[in-house]
């Protein structure tokens, strides 16, 4: 009787010390998740700031190329024209990468 006893409690701290344990290695995979969420944020932040950025720039060179032609110098206007559209159109391609980059992740 007093074997069977003595099992039992054995059994009973095995468990209680297997549910601690478990309970800490819960613990820990939320820390380094919880960090790892923090670091994607972050670069999610920095990738949205640089889309934000491009597009701002696209804006400028629209502005630059509307006034170029409003002035009347000697400034030939469709080549201006013409490689303002494409700084404008590669402006836009790289912020909507980088806008759909940062909500990916």
């Amino acid at each position: 009787m007093f074997g069977l006893l003595k099992n039992y409690t054995y059994l009973c701290t095995m468990n209680k010390r297997r549910e601690k344990q478990k309970a800490q290695n819960t613990l820990n995979s939320q820390l380094t998740t919880s960090d790892n969420r923090k670091e994607n944020k972050q670069t999610n932040k920095v990738a949205s700031k640089l889309g934000d950025f491009c597009f701002d720039v696209a804006k400028l060179i629209i502005g630059g190329v509307l006034l170029a032609g409003l002035m009347k110098q000697e400034i030939n206007y469709w080549p201006l024209a013409l490689s303002g559209f494409l700084a404008v159109t590669i402006f836009i391609i790289c912020g909507i990468f980088f806008i759909r980059k940062s909500q990916k992740q």
